[in-house]
């Protein structure tokens, strides 16, 4: 089993799966393996040791796991963890075994699907107009910082696509960006134009404007900078909301879908801005405009 497990893995790296999601794939298959070796009591076979009888053990025994603050795990972790297998049980049956029993053993995890933390319109607007005018154009971090919640916001982009993102990607004449994004997925959106003006004041701080091959956001170095450091950046920026405000980068991306819908977009048309293969995915956004249409019913009838 360990055998195929490395076949799996390298898979994934071969279908360019982002670096972070293989290792957490390979973290939980080996997880699956230690104990299938311990029920066995020897290295495991996929063809002969892998059974419905198996599956169902590991869930249960993974479900009473404890985190290290001795928490239960939650039903997001476990339904991840589970997943993680699926997906090289379906790989094995590309590989000519039957995995339908196996995975028919699954349990049903039910995952609580909170609430995009997106912001309010009007506030990110404010703020993102107010350090606009008030950073200095000699500022180089603090308008790197502006020019990736610009982009974030503006195009809907994760910040992994934008600190990967090259500048022979970029389009300021037909104010185009193409991001290749999950699963090696590209596809295109618009730049607005603050996020290009923004990003042209930066370069000139920078003192000079990226070359083709190199990251659109620099670093002190002349090389990209990584997500890490875009995320600090933003989180600073995004934590003069308030105390109580979202301060991840992934609130801009949340505020650039809820707010499209807002404003009337087409939810095919949202899905297809954010590269979700699933539209399910997109539908979540729903859920928050539908909700601040019933606070506005339940202010606005006389008969509520």
């Amino acid at each position: 089993m360990e055998r195929s497990i490395a076949d799996f893995v390298a898979h994934l790296e071969d279908r360019r799966y982002a670096a972070h999601t293989v290792r957490a794939y390979r973290e939980e298959l080996d997880r699956f393996l230690s104990f299938a070796r311990s029920r066995v009591r020897r290295a495991p076979d996929p063809a002969r040791d892998l059974t419905p009888e198996l599956i169902r053990a590991y869930a249960s025994a993974r479900s009473l796991e404890r985190t290290a603050a001795r928490r239960p795990i939650s039903a997001r972790t476990l339904a991840r963890s589970l997943a993680a297998l699926r997906s090289y049980l379906r790989f094995l049956e590309r590989k000519g075994l039957a995995t339908t029993a196996l995975r028919a053993a699954f349990p049903r995890v039910t995952v609580p699907q909170p609430l995009p933390s997106a912001h309010a319109e009007a506030a990110l607007n404010a703020l993102l107009d107010q350090i606009s005018a008030a950073v200095p154009d000699a500022d180089v971090r603090g308008l790197r910082a502006l020019a990736a919640a610009e982009l974030l916001y503006g195009s809907g982009l994760r910040i992994g696509e934008l600190a990967s993102l090259p500048r022979e990607r970029l389009d300021e004449r037909r104010m185009l960006v193409r991001v290749l994004g999950k699963g090696s997925r590209e596809r295109v959106v618009p730049l607005g134009a603050r996020a290009v003006a923004v990003l042209r004041r930066f370069w000139r701080a920078f003192g000079r404007e990226p070359v083709a091959g190199e990251a659109i956001l620099l670093g002190p170095r002349g090389t990209g900078v990584t997500a890490r450091t875009l995320e600090r950046d933003v989180n600073g920026l995004l934590a003069r909301l308030g105390p109580s405000a979202a301060v991840h980068p992934h609130a801009l991306r949340h505020s650039f879908a809820t707010h499209l819908l807002d404003r009337g977009a087409d939810l095919r048309a949202v899905q297809e801005l954010l590269g979700h293969q699933n539209l399910r995915t997109t539908q979540v956004y729903t859920h928050v405009t539908r909700r601040r249409l019933k606070e506005a019913y339940a202010r606005a009838h006389p008969r509520c």
